[in-house]
């Protein structure tokens, strides 16, 4: 992968593909020459760009994950292409400035190219191929959803991948709503002719149309076993409508939909002094804080573990209707994830509105 000139070599060894929690901590570098200039590319878009001094004919490049995940985030890019260009300087160059030829007047010295990185807060046991081809970009193997909700999931595919995409769909018919019956569906076994991130958007409405296309009938989805290739997630539909609805930046940079059903005590702080003129007294420099505390109902280990990553998330916005989001921010969070079987895990967070102005 790597293209090399005699005097430069990078020494450290890239996979094809790679989870950004996974990617090398530190790129080294052989070299004969005094200097050498280091460009990093995260989708065609230079992100860094640094001179560096060997020691000992070696240069370190450190922090590589950071950087990466740093534009990643910035442009709410899941998946994106990594390059590293190494560059000597130019032996023609006759002005006190050194220069490298990185405004393509040469080619680099060595290289590191397409490298596919998904964005991804966590490291995993199964390596990132491994993860990448048994798993959601979600941390979660369920979940809970009103009939009215959506549900966004996400998958890495290789071009031309065929694997066994299916959906076993529980259901009742509206006339005798205590007889579960099951209906299974193909989704087709090729996912896309690409290397690519599919996200499919399920809800109660989408899994309805197959069943009363499929059996013929007035249908009630009870549950859905979904499973692309490897993966597999477990739906659940309520007729209850949760207390307040979340979305937030999950640990793959995808945007997830948390239905909470909690207690929420709003508190008003109130900040004024006090002024008397003659008889009257006033108030004045008045600043108002109103805060959201919040205690979720009883939570299971996953969807707690799940959870923390909302509370910890750069990006949270609370939905005021059925089409408005709002940027929040959390704080005073209470968190213990036990998974002990004879305690209830509750979360308990405090959220305020980015800009302090409150919703009616």
């Amino acid at each position: 992968m790597a293209k090399t000139k005699a005097t430069t070599k990078i020494n450290t060894a890239f996979d094809t593909l790679y989870l950004s929690a996974h990617l090398p901590e530190e790129v080294s570098i052989k070299t004969e020459v005094a200097q050498l200039e280091i460009n990093i590319f995260v989708d065609s878009k230079k992100v860094f760009r640094s001179v560096y001094y060997p020691y000992e004919k070696m240069v370190y490049v450190r922090d590589i994950r950071s950087i990466v995940e740093a534009s990643m985030f910035e442009r709410q890019l899941v998946m994106a292409t990594l390059k590293i260009d190494v560059y000597e300087p130019l032996k023609t160059s006759t002005t006190t400035t050194v220069e490298f030829g990185s405004d393509g007047s040469e080619t680099p010295a060595a290289s590191v190219k397409d490298v596919k990185v998904v964005y991804c807060r966590f490291k995993s046991s199964e390596g990132s191929a491994g993860f990448l081809s048994n798993n959601f970009l979600t941390t979660r193997a369920s979940a809970l959803i009103p009939r009215n909700g959506q549900l966004k999931l996400s998958n890495y595919t290789k071009a031309y991948v065929q694997s066994n995409n299916r959906v076993l769909i529980y259901y009742s018919a509206t006339d005798t709503p205590d007889d579960v019956q099951t209906y299974e569906t193909s989704l087709g076994k090729n996912q896309s002719t690409k290397e690519d991130i599919i996200t499919a958007d399920l809800s109660h409405k989408y899994f309805k149309k197959m069943v009363d296309q499929g059996v013929h009938t007035d249908s009630i989805i009870k549950g859905v076993e979904y499973q692309i290739g490897g993966r597999y997630f477990n739906i659940f539909f309520t007729d209850e409508q949760p207390t307040e609805t979340f979305k937030f930046l999950n640990a793959f940079n995808i945007m997830e939909t948390a239905y909470l059903y909690n207690t929420t005590t709003v508190k008003t702080e109130i900040d004024r002094s006090e002024a008397v003129c003659g008889q009257q007294t006033q108030f004045y420099d008045e600043t108002v804080k109103v805060k959201h505390e919040v205690e979720t109902a009883p939570l299971t280990n996953s969807e707690a573990t799940w959870l923390n990553q909302m509370l910890t998330s750069k990006l949270v916005k609370v939905l005021i209707d059925g089409y408005t989001a709002v940027p929040v921010l959390i704080s005073d969070i209470s968190s213990e994830v036990s998974d002990s079987d004879k305690e209830l895990i509750r979360l308990k967070f405090t959220w305020v509105f980015v800009d302090g102005t409150e919703w009616i």
